[in-house]
């Protein structure tokens, strides 16, 4: 897991100058790349009673390479949290009493898809308290000019889109300009571009100030070969456009 770095805080005083209303204008100084679910660790002793079955899910819901295919090359203002757990060990993106709880697939995980997963001693626990390290150290990163984006991928049997862009509907959501301008990065480069289908929200842990968030869903067969999980050469192009989209985001300014 990444710590936090030391963030970009300064003003564009130019625009706040000639606004003279820092209450009607909003730009971003810091972009927060959130990779929860790339890793494969901690399945050694996740204890699922179907070894054979767990390495199927793994295969099919590991975000595999957003670790490689979401961060640029040149980090100047962005700021990386990824999990050194995977998802069936302890999911990093569960609300603490999330409501799939219910189901066994709270913030640690009993049961999926007929699995089922027992614990030993404090194994549970230190889940938890990973967990809770976690969203302590992804709020460090963030301020009230942050952009958090949510980075994930998703298996091509669940659309036919390339790209999911998701938000939620409260004090997170970036502005309509904002999401358009997302949306346009993806459709120059040849993508196709929907909000909230098939998936929808995105990470947005409660601070002492509001900031923006969004998650960005790439369909597999875009970078992968979900067969063999080799990456492919539509790695290279996704890499460029978030790059693009980086760089407008890094210097986006819109007044409100």
């Amino acid at each position: 897991m990444c710590g936090p770095c030391k963030r970009r805080t300064q003003s564009k005083p130019d625009l706040r100058d000639r606004l003279g209303n820092p209450a009607k204008e909003r730009w971003y100084n810091n972009i927060v790349l959130n990779i929860p679910h790339a890793s494969v660790g901690g399945l050694g002793i996740s204890r699922w009673d179907d070894i054979e079955g767990l390495q199927s899910e793994v295969r099919r819901w590991t975000d595999w390479y957003t670790d490689l295919l979401f961060i640029p090359d040149k980090r100047e203002g962005i700021q990386i949290m990824t999990s050194d757990y995977s998802r069936f060990a302890v999911d990093v993106e569960r609300l603490v009493n999330d409501p799939l709880e219910a189901k066994g697939q709270g913030v640690v995980y009993k049961k999926f898809n007929g699995l089922h997963r027992t614990f030993e001693g404090k194994e549970e626990i230190e889940m938890f308290r990973y967990h809770a390290q976690y969203m302590r150290s992804l709020r460090m990163m963030l301020d009230e000019h942050s952009l958090l984006i949510d980075c994930h991928s998703f298996p091509s049997d669940i659309s036919a889109v390339d790209i999911c862009i998701g938000y939620n509907e409260d004090w997170s959501r970036p502005s309509d300009f904002v999401i358009e301008l997302v949306k346009t990065v993806f459709g120059n480069n040849g993508y196709q571009v929907t909000c909230n289908a098939p998936y929808t929200n995105a990470i947005a842990p409660e601070t002492g100030f509001t900031y923006n968030s969004l998650k960005i869903e790439v369909n597999k067969r875009v970078y992968l070969n979900e067969q063999t999980l080799e990456i492919t050469r539509g790695a290279v192009q996704l890499r460029k456009c978030l790059g693009t989209l980086y760089n407008l985001m890094l210097n986006y300014w819109e007044e409100l």
